[in-house]
């Protein structure tokens, strides 16, 4: 009865990951102006957390709850998932991060061939440090109980994660709070000069980036804490901690695209370009009923006039 929420719950986070992932996937293919180098890494990450939402609670719920599966197939393919979205998530780190820190040497640094790599690696050192030792470990040449392993692996792939995202975040916070007041004078001057200005462009990116980086950290609080509990008294958590952690890893999936259609102005571009077709057709038929309204309200004043 206690994990019964977890059942529950669990199924609307996912569906929202698989949902919202899949739209960022198919507006960044499909949207010829949204095949930009930085959104490379949104394309990536928007497809690790689709498999997140696609394995890793369906997979508990399959396999955990009605016990259909035989083998550990499905877990090690949702902790893949899991470890990718992480690595995914360094990777845009990264490359936001010399865009705002370093602006004037962006152009310079994140070419198309590095920009290539990062992802790369974002998808194969959680293949190759994950994968295939679990891999290995189910045609049984391989321990995965080893204690070094698994403490190298929280290492690798939960505290280091943490700390470089949350040195990152508190670093581009500082920077894009400087350039909000810088452009905050700016614009107040331009305004008193009657002048226009647009939003640069490095402060939507800010907003995107310190808006993903926060849900992740908050969201994966609690696994940082079960895992420092781990090392330090060598417990593991409890069933109830473990429903957590999970749901907290598929919300934290679940919320990235909603900060791209709020925040990423490509994207919440393209989003208003594809509804406006569907709210034109909504205003003509408010329209139309309006005056189909009206001319009966007419017909109904002039026939009491005529009696």
């Amino acid at each position: 009865m206690a994990s019964s929420w977890f059942y529950i719950l669990g199924w609307f986070p996912s569906g929202f990951a698989i949902l919202g992932n899949t739209m960022v996937v198919l507006l960044i293919l499909f949207r010829t102006r949204l095949h930009i180098r930085p959104n490379w890494f949104v394309l990536s990450l928007a497809v690790s957390d689709f498999a997140v939402g696609l394995t890793c609670f369906p997979t508990i719920f399959l396999c955990g709850k009605l016990v259909l599966c035989e083998s550990t197939w499905g877990y090690d393919i949702a902790v893949l998932a899991i470890y990718s979205s992480v690595t995914n998530l360094c990777a845009m780190t990264v490359d936001r991060y010399i865009a705002i820190i370093k602006p004037l040497r962006y152009v310079a640094w994140m070419t198309s061939r590095r920009a290539a790599i990062l992802v790369v690696l974002g998808w194969s050192i959680p293949i190759a440090l994950d994968f295939i030792p679990a891999l290995c470990a189910a045609l049984g040449k391989c321990d995965m109980e080893d204690k070094s392993l698994i403490l190298s692996k929280m290492i690798l792939f939960e505290i280091l994660p943490c700390l470089f995202l949350l040195i990152a975040t508190i670093q581009i916070i500082i920077t894009a709070r400087r350039c909000w007041r810088q452009n905050a004078r700016l614009h107040a001057q331009l305004r008193f000069n009657q002048v226009s200005q647009r939003q640069p462009r490095y402060l939507s990116s800010a907003r995107v980036i310190i808006t993903v980086l926060v849900v992740f950290l908050t969201c994966y609080c609690v696994e940082l804490y079960s895992v420092i509990s781990f090392l330090v008294s060598s417990s593991n958590p409890r069933q109830e901690v473990v429903n957590v952690i999970v749901l907290l890893a598929v919300v934290n999936s679940s919320v990235n695209p909603i900060a791209y259609a709020l925040f990423k102005r490509d994207i919440r571009r393209e989003l208003k370009i594809l509804c406006r077709p569907c709210a034109s057709r909504l205003a003509r038929r408010d329209l139309n009923n309006a005056v189909q309204s009206h001319s009966v309200n007419q017909s109904q004043n002039a026939g009491g006039i005529r009696i």
